[in-house]
């Protein structure tokens, strides 16, 4: 399937185009301990994870619904994510759109309800706590009126609620009929570049609709999205969707250290005794008192054409892709996991 052109963000501070990338069946190079599975058919982006609905038929887009639970963020202060519903943005720059900003403030996490209408910029309409239940909808009304409502259950039992309406042109209903949309974002800069992504852990959709039928009815051509970042590591995986046909799950990867490895807690062992616990996508598991220096020997790191062994702690079967990066450069390796099974590795470079 061709490329799909997404356009869209929260706010002015977070517009730019996203680009979904062709349908593979998982990504290249996930940085995780056993690799992430996707749906069949998932298509990659800069910077969404969720679904798209476009229509199968004739019939345009005119309403959609979805729910969530604001998450409890984790990461550094700055890092942000957004959840949201939308329609449009796929196969046109005109996208409407309400949900949840995310940001960490003071290692806090602040919460905005917006709600977008592209090109113009975003409006934040009240603030939510965490754990806050989300219930979205955007729908139209009659005439050229639309309306976006946006309920919250707070914690605490209190409700809060926001009911926006606005107009739109008979070309503006018509581009954003052509695409739905239940997304978990990276927001991104005015510059085009993406905040730091915040872990948001496990976010479930629920009654995720469109036009009042299930998110994967037979009216629509259903498009799962996974966000993938620059180096082909996935950082927002979405689940298969559930047995109702309109909910699912999207999973944030912040940062490839902060997945849990095997040996992470008890270190990794290799032929010159104990290495710290394995650090992920920052390094190989070195030896004790040796450093990442690549190809300098004489400054401390380890030489070209040396091999080490390495035991793999636990009991698993199949194999771990570990993936580095170090300048310019990115390796990869093929780990067998299991049984304290002991293998030689030895890497070579030029320069």
């Amino acid at each position: 399937m061709g490329a799909l052109v997404i356009v869209g963000g929260v706010g002015a501070a977070w517009t730019h185009a996203h680009v979904v990338h062709g349908a593979t069946a998982q990504s290249r190079d996930v940085v995780l301990a056993t690799e992430t599975t996707l749906p069949a058919g998932t298509q990659t982006s800069e910077n969404w994870g969720g679904y798209i609905d476009t229509p199968a038929g004739s019939q345009p887009y005119t309403s959609v619904t979805g729910s969530w639970t604001v998450p409890s963020l984790t990461g550094r202060d700055g890092a942000m994510a957004a959840q949201w519903i939308g329609l449009g943005g796929v196969q046109t720059q005109d996208l409407l759109q309400i949900g949840t900003l995310e940001q960490i403030e003071n290692g806090q996490t602040q919460v905005q309800v917006f709600w977008e209408k592209l090109p113009a910029a975003a409006n934040t309409v009240m603030t939510v706590p965490t754990g806050s239940q989300i219930s979205a909808s955007i729908r139209a009304e009659s005439g050229s009126t639309w309306v976006l409502s946006l309920q919250a259950l707070t914690p605490s039992g209190q409700t809060l609620s926001k009911s926006i309406s606005v107009n739109l042109s008979n070309v503006y209903a018509e581009n954003i009929g052509t695409s739905a949309e239940w997304i978990s974002e990276d927001p991104s800069t005015m510059r085009g570049g993406l905040y730091p992504l915040a872990d948001s852990g496990a976010v479930q959709f629920t009654n995720a609709t469109v036009n009042g039928q299930p998110l994967n009815a037979s009216s629509n051509e259903v498009q799962p999205v996974a966000m993938v970042d620059v180096n082909g590591d996935v950082r927002i995986a979405p689940s298969s969707i559930g047995s109702d046909g309109e909910s699912f799950t999207t999973t944030t990867y912040a940062e490839a250290s902060s997945q849990t490895w095997p040996g992470a807690s008890g270190g990794w062992t290799t032929s010159t005794g104990t290495s710290t616990p394995f650090p992920g996508a920052s390094g190989f598991p070195f030896p004790a008192g040796q450093n990442w220096s690549v190809g300098r020997n004489g400054g401390g790191g380890w030489s070209s054409q040396t091999t080490w062994s390495i035991s793999i702690p636990g009991d698993s079967s199949g194999w771990t892709q570990f993936v580095w990066p170090q300048g310019h450069h990115r390796w990869s390796i093929d780990i067998p996991m299991g049984n304290g099974t002991s293998i030689a590795v030895q890497l070579s470079w030029g320069w």
